[in-house]
């Protein structure tokens, strides 16, 4: 068997990979600051800590904060002499810090029960603007008294009561704040019963625009935008429509008021609109433009930037896979790609006045690194190699995108991970992703089990079929009412025409997915027993009991299969469940305890079905205090668990490896 020299990626190396986030580059362009996030294996847990990189590539990379365990968010003063930023370093939840860019030890500026939120500047530097939970009822000091707190009764009045990686959101609201530089007490500008975040100064720092809640008992979940003077007076709504917004940015002029936003509240397609800042109706401007932005919402997406002159913005889209980030020109609406290329360009931080930006890169073996460019996408520069170390002398398999027919007519993307050896046909790994809305782009793999399968003469497929995000609106829209039945035909062609290239060997073949991954993981061995071995990871698996104990259920269901009360039979036909007495393939379900995206009584469910069938080998793994994202941001021991099971339980039932 040829093989190449080096070793195969192995699962404790996840534990040496750093990863960066939160970018922002200086406002002379001069230098980026960002953010290492290392794992602390012996506590088992993360360090961060802030960094700053000249942007010409002068001088390495420079480690400027050094907490005990979490620093984040910086932010760049208006002038560029100093950093505001959160950090842990005072015992408890995160609080704000600033710190003079020449050196020297931080200042606190909030001492808050509940912590405080992202910084964000006023013009002049004189005050910083943050979110910040404010608690209803504070818990006792007492031990024994906040044991009791602790158990008391919760009431619920409202759908959206709990929140993935956050817990019950019963004991207060964000809400908006300001603080002195010089330091004092914090200021709170609102008080209702709304979430309040996302703020964003007027260029005068007269007023604040931000993303604000609705308050009818269905629609805790959509937001508009606002705009408050900093003495907390004059709360005026600026949008009615579209059905949610977010992340506001003003106009250098003051008069227009940038944010994205989408038609419905459950549809993650969204687009960039403006507003006039003294009201009026939003307008659209990327209606046209047929790909979503931001391009990954949640992932620290920032708000849109505005230009100079205030006649375009910059922002990031999803694109077939890529992440790329794109300049739109407000008067004509053409939308062009500054920053592009196979790989993932996030979190753009744009100086147009230094006429310079800088961004996070990734590629398909590249993990992330921090780059510089112009304004226009020219002289891009790397600045970071910051895993360089780690990989060096580690063979990492060459990953494909490849373009498969579907059986529906056109054509759908993938990616082919391809082992280290030449030995063909391999055994493949059907890997599915989440969402369905999601999807797989040419960026370092999140789960290092791609590489470990690799190393050991796998074939990794993954596939964006229909339903999935980056290819469009029908694309991203086409598996609604129809889940499973749609595109398992699509995932089953592209795994033929792998065998039928001798890539894959049809003995020996597995699936594996997670979230809606999982759900069509369950799915697939439900309808199919081609596949030797399954893993199935934090799943739906029963539609009817989904819609009632996740968090977003409620919201998101009668977009994506009818409504519950009339509609009952599609959520029974599109549930996994409902077919778990065919289930033939070994499966192991793995799930987090604290996951309210997709609650783990989904996996109790299927589990107890297999039990009941008795057709199959089964066996569930239960992760404490894992939310939904617990495989890429939980307890790293629980990660490396994680990736371990999955390779020995494909490996044992596939291949009949027991090592």
């Amino acid at each position: 068997m040829a093989t190449v020299e080096g070793r195969g990626f192995e699962i404790e190396d996840l534990l040496q990979l750093k990863s960066l986030e939160d970018i922002q580059l200086s406002p002379d362009g001069a230098l980026v600051a960002y953010v290492q996030r290392e794992i602390d294996a012996k506590r088992d847990t993360y360090r961060s800590s802030i960094w700053l990189v000249a942007a010409d590539g002068s001088r390495a990379p420079l480690q400027f904060t050094r907490g005990p365990q979490s620093d984040s968010a910086p932010r760049w003063s208006p002038d560029g002499t100093q950093l505001a930023f959160l950090s842990d370093r005072s015992g408890g939840r995160p609080q704000l810090f600033v710190i003079p860019l020449g050196g020297g030890e931080p200042r606190q500026l909030t001492s808050l029960a509940a912590g405080a939120g992202e910084p964000v500047w006023s013009p002049d530097g004189s005050r910083i603007a943050f979110a910040a939970p404010v608690v209803w009822e504070a818990p006792p000091k007492d031990k024994d008294k906040f044991e009791a707190w602790r158990q008391r009764p919760k009431v619920i009045d409202r759908a959206l009561y709990k929140f993935d990686g956050t817990g019950f959101l019963l004991h207060g609201r964000l809400q908006l704040f300001v603080v002195s530089v010089e330091g004092g007490e914090p200021v709170q500008l609102t008080r209702d019963d709304c979430t309040h975040w996302q703020p964003a100064w007027s260029p005068d720092g007269r007023r604040i625009a931000y993303a604000c809640s609705r308050t009818g008992v269905m629609e805790a979940h959509r937001f508009d935008i606002w705009t408050i003077a900093t003495d907390g007076s004059n709360a005026t709504q600026l949008t009615e429509h579209p059905a949610t917004a977010s992340l506001p940015s003003w106009s250098p002029d003051g008069k227009s008021i940038a944010f994205y936003g989408s038609e419905n509240e459950a549809d993650l397609h969204s687009w960039v609109w403006t507003v006039a800042a003294a009201g009026g109706r939003a307008r659209a401007h990327t209606a046209e433009f047929d790909r979503e932005v931001p391009a990954l919402p949640g992932l620290m997406s920032p708000p849109p930037t505005w230009s100079a002159d205030g006649a375009a913005l910059y922002f990031s889209v999803a694109d077939a896979g890529n992440v790329h980030l794109t300049r739109c020109d407000l008067t004509g609406g053409e939308v062009r790609k500054v920053i592009s290329g196979e790989r993932y360009a996030l979190q753009p931080s744009v100086r147009p006045a230094a006429r310079r930006l800088a961004f996070l890169t990734s590629g398909p073996t590249a993990p992330w690194d921090v780059a510089v460019a112009a304004l226009d996408g020219s002289d891009e520069r790397q600045l970071t190699h910051v895993n360089d170390a780690v990989l060096s002398g580690v063979v990492l398999p060459t990953i494909e995108r490849r373009t498969f027919k579907s059986p529906h007519g056109g054509t759908i993307d993938g990616f082919v991970v391809h082992p280290t050896s030449t030995r063909r046909p391999a055994p493949l790994l059907l890997d599915i992703h989440g969402g369905p809305q999601g999807f797989v782009g040419a960026v370092f793999p999140r789960v290092t089990y791609w590489l470990v399968l690799a190393a050991r003469g796998w074939v990794i497929l993954a596939l964006n079929p229909s339903g999935s995000g980056s290819y469009g609106r029908a694309c991203n829209h086409s598996l609604r009412f129809r889940w499973g039945e749609h595109d398992l035909p699509e995932q089953m062609a592209a795994v033929d025409a792998l065998i039928a290239a001798g890539v894959a060997d049809p003995d020996r073949l597995a699936v594996a997915g997670y979230s809606y991954g999982g759900y069509m993981t369950a799915w697939m061995i439900a309808h199919s027993d081609r596949f030797k071995a399954a893993v199935v990871g934090a799943p739906l698996t029963n539609l009817e009991s989904a819609s009632g104990t996740q968090d977003l259920g409620s919201f998101m269901d009668e977009w994506n299969f009818g409504n519950f009360f009339t509609d009952r039979e599609t959520y029974r036909r599109l549930s996994p469940l409902t077919y778990a007495d065919r289930v033939t393939t070994p499966t192991l379900l793995l799930h987090g305890e604290a996951d309210d995206r997709c609650p783990i009584g989904q996996s109790e469910e299927f589990f107890t079905a297999l039990m009941l069938s008795g057709k199959a080998p089964a066996q569930f793994v239960r992760y404490p205090g894992g939310s939904h994202a617990f495989v890429v941001r939980g307890r790293p021991s629980h990660r490396v668990d994680y990736s371990r099971r999955v390779v020995e339980w494909l490996e044992h039932w596939t291949l009949g490896r027991s090592d």
